[in-house]
């Protein structure tokens, strides 16, 4: 591989992964900010907010998922400048979005307290969250398609209309909150359905910017709603045996990380608001991460769609180091603002307590969140291996994580720092497996090539 070759690779990467970078860092930003005003308003609004957003967690993860595998299919058709075949595929990923969304939407609306009970037997906090959930299940819709045709764009390089419309929708929802959490500007004061409120019309602003500029500005795939209504056979067998798997792998992951939330809601609001705060540092943390792997699914898929084999092994190694360096930023972010999220989140001593605790076992476990991030979503995924990382990210969360999580935290109650570290232990193995998977070469498939193309 030339040196100039190199060079491009890093400019690809940085392209793709510094915006994307900057959309999560904004996204969490809200979550941030969703976290501090409710906080203030005390555990019960903060814990509710967190347990009614687990649904959405999963249909986020899914979409992540879809999104996913759809990007491998597109990014590698990029790679052979196959712009009809992108559209083709696009066809059925909207017609995936639609229907999970639609079942998301009726389970949120219409049975919003069943879904908090199996989270918490907390009356206050069940009745919270349902107000919550049934405003935010008019979301879903807007969240979905805004995901989908945002990943299209980063599949084809074109990532900053998705960061400017995170931007508008990121200053819409805080200061939406601002005005509908504590009634300001003549507004009444609403609490969590303020913020649900503020969630869902950000959500549907941004979903109109992106698709205005997808029909209207965007150049390369020139996507018009005429195109996807036609379903063509000849793609939907790499669609299913690489989308599907992925959209399955974030289902079950999803469905079962809520399951590890069920064993937090059962210790007590405490474990449920202390959990959210280390999340949504972990998230910031891990911007980079998120943005790397986005690059890695990006360049490898297209990379192998392109057939330039020989640069792959440069490039898993370089995205590898990357990963590495980041996850070793993250933990040190995570450690070193315990002392902060004890002054900016109004929270009791105990829950103080189990964050200072759990943020210090989240801090050790950054490094290996990462690698397992770039390795599994980036590289693997990237590289058309989807049902090798959906087998191992099931595998040892139901088999291991889960079970032994609901025993130690339910059970034999442990201590809190010990219980967290075992429901997040799936990775440690996921890393191991990871690896040797990449060494053996294995996870290298053109899928592009059981459509004909």
């Amino acid at each position: 591989m030339t040196a100039w070759n190199k060079r491009g690779f890093y400019r690809e990467m940085i392209a793709i992964a510094i915006p994307v970078a900057i959309q999560n860092i904004i996204t969490v930003g809200v979550s941030m900010a969703d976290t501090v005003m409710l906080g203030s308003l005390g555990e019960t609004p903060l814990s509710a907010s967190a347990l009614a957003n687990q649904l959405f967690f999963i249909f986020t993860l899914v979409m992540f998922g879809t999104s996913g595998g759809t990007n491998v299919l597109a990014a590698q058709f990029w790679g052979k400048r196959d712009i009809a075949s992108i559209k083709k595929v696009l066809g059925y990923t909207y017609r995936l979005v639609l229907a999970v969304a639609a079942l998301m939407t009726v389970i949120s609306a219409l049975f919003p307290t069943q879904v908090l009970s199996l989270f918490t037997n907390e009356e206050p906090v069940i009745a919270e969250g349902a107000r919550y959930l049934r405003i935010i299940s008019a979301s879903f819709f807007f969240f979905g398609l805004t995901t989908i045709t945002s990943g299209l764009l980063r599949a084809v390089q074109n990532v900053r209309i998705s960061m400017a419309a995170s931007v508008v929708s990121v200053g819409l929802n805080i200061f939406l909150n601002w005005v509908l959490i504590f009634g300001k500007l003549g507004a009444p004061a609403l609490g969590v359905v303020g913020a649900a409120v503020a969630t869902t019309v950000s959500r549907a602003v941004e979903f109109a910017i992106v698709l205005t500029y997808t029909l209207v500005f965007e150049k390369q795939v020139r996507l018009r709603i005429r195109e996807l209504i036609h379903l063509d056979k000849t793609i939907s067998k790499p669609f299913f045996s690489n989308c599907i798997p992925v959209m399955c792998n974030e289902l079950l992951w999803s469905a079962g990380a809520s399951l590890l939330t069920v064993v937090m809601g059962h210790m007590g609001q405490e474990m449920v608001s202390a959990n959210s705060i280390y999340t949504v540092i972990s998230q910031f943390s891990s911007v980079m991460v998120q943005g790397l792997s986005s690059a890695a699914a990006v360049l490898i898929g297209k990379t192998i769609g392109a057939g330039e084999y020989d640069q792959i092994d440069f490039k898993v190694a370089t995205l590898q180091k990357l990963g590495a360096v980041m996850g070793i930023l993250a933990g040190c972010i995570v450690f070193f603002s315990r002392p902060l999220m004890m002054v900016i989140y109004n929270v009791g001593e105990t829950t103080k307590l189990y964050v200072d605790q759990i943020m210090i076992v989240g801090a050790f476990l950054e490094l290996f969140n990462a690698l397992v991030f770039v390795n599994m979503v980036g590289i693997l995924r990237g590289g058309g291996d989807a049902k090798f990382v959906l087998v191992n990210d099931i595998l040892f969360l139901w088999t291991i994580a889960v079970p032994l999580g609901f025993l130690a935290g339910l059970v034999w109650h442990w201590p809190v720092p010990l219980v967290f570290f075992i429901l997040k232990s799936d990775n440690l193995i996921k890393l191991v497996t990871s690896f040797i998977r990449i060494r053996q070469k294995k996870w290298i498939k053109n899928v592009t090539v059981s459509a004909g193309v």
